[in-house]
C-alpha cells in the first residue's frame, strides 16, 4: 500500500487585509490569475461545466432549549474615561486608505481629516 499523500494548505495569491477584503480589487487578481487567457482561448467566453445532482440533506435535529437557573449577572460599571483618538502618522491628508467594515469595505478611499469626534472625513 502506498504512503498517502499529504495535503498543501492553499496559498491565496490575494493576501487578506481583514475577513472578506482582499489587498488586490477584483480586476486586478483577474489579470493576475490569467483569467483573460482563459476567455480567449475559448472564444470570448468562459468554459461552463455541467452540475451534477445535489442529494437533498439530512433534516438538522433541533438542540434542546436551555434557560438559565441563575440571575443574569449586572454588568460592571465602566470608568473610562473618553480621550481624543490618536491617529497614526502616515495618514496624512491625500492618503489612499482601504475600508474595512461596513457596506463599503474593500473600497478605497482618500483621507481628509480627523473629525472631533475621532471620526475620520473621507471622500470616494
Amino acid at each position: 500500500m502506498a504512503p498517502a499523500k499529504q495535503k498543501t494548505a492553499k496559498v491565496s495569491r490575494n493576501p487578506d487585509l481583514t475577513r472578506g477584503v482582499g489587498k488586490f480589487s477584483r480586476s486586478k487578481m483577474y489579470h493576475k490569475r490569467g483569467l483573460w487567457a482563459i476567455k480567449a482561448k475559448n472564444g470570448g467566453t468562459f468554459p461552463s461545466h455541467e452540475k451534477k445532482p445535489e442529494e437533498p440533506a439530512p433534516a438538522a435535529v433541533k438542540p434542546v432549549k436551555f434557560y438559565p437557573a441563575d440571575d443574569v449577572k449586572k454588568p460592571l460599571a465602566n470608568k473610562r474615561k473618553p480621550k481624543p483618538t490618536k491617529l497614526r502618522a502616515s495618514i496624512t491628508p491625500g492618503t489612499v486608505l482601504i475600508i474595512l467594515a461596513g457596506r463599503f469595505k474593500g473600497k478605497r478611499v482618500v483621507f481628509l481629516k480627523q473629525l472631533s469626534s475621532g471620526l475620520l472625513l473621507v471622500t470616494g
